[in-house]
Order: C-alpha cells, then structure tokens, then sequence
C-alpha cells in the first residue's frame, strides 16, 4: 500500500487507522537505519517511564514515574517474535515503546 492509498483510505482525523501507524513506524524505522544503521548498542539500559494511564490524565501532573529497562524490553519482544504471540497486546506494546523512545534518543543530534 503507498501513501497515496493511505490518504484515499483514511478516515476520520480522530481515528487511528492502524495501518497508517504500522506504514509511519516502517517509514521511521527505514529512516533510522539509513542514517545509524540496524544494529544499535545499548548505551543505558534503564530510563524513566511514565504509567500509560498518568500520561493521558491531564487533569494534574503525573505523581508517579517508574523505571524501564531496555534488556527487558528486549528479552520480552524477542520472546513474543519466537512465539510468534505478542498477546496481552498492551504488554507487547509497552516494550515496543521502550523500544522505540531509545531510538528516538539515539537518533537525537
């Protein structure tokens, strides 16, 4: 599917299509290779994390932080790509996440 399909098949604005999530991370990810390469060390393993339900609540600042760990993260996906299962999907996504924040920070000037 190009872009063009995907701006033809879009919905509403305030509807995630997963689709155009799955084609911006592919986007991204071929973007982060192309200027770091695919292999990434793991630099600091452990970073600040925001609980899901904190960062959606608006209503007051966020009272709790944890803590992630990238070794986790990545022990967890590598076990959900053997088993070819990543369900509970909220838990696959939330080491998809910390993931995805290292790249971001290594991708940063």
């Amino acid at each position: 599917m190009t872009s063009n399909d995907f701006l033809e098949n879009a919905g509403s604005d305030d509807v995630l299509q997963i689709a155009e999530l799955r084609a911006a991370i592919g986007l991204a990810l071929d973007a982060f290779v192309a200027e770091h390469g695919d292999q990434v060390p793991v630099e600091h393993d452990y970073y600040w994390h925001l609980p899901v339900d904190s960062a959606f609540d608006l209503r007051g600042e966020p009272r709790e932080l944890s803590v992630g760990q990238v070794s986790d993260d990545l022990d967890e996906i590598r076990g959900f790509v053997a088993e070819a299962d990543a369900t509970p999907a909220w838990h696959a996504l939330s080491h998809v996440v910390g993931l995805l924040r290292m790249l971001e920070k290594d991708a940063r000037p």
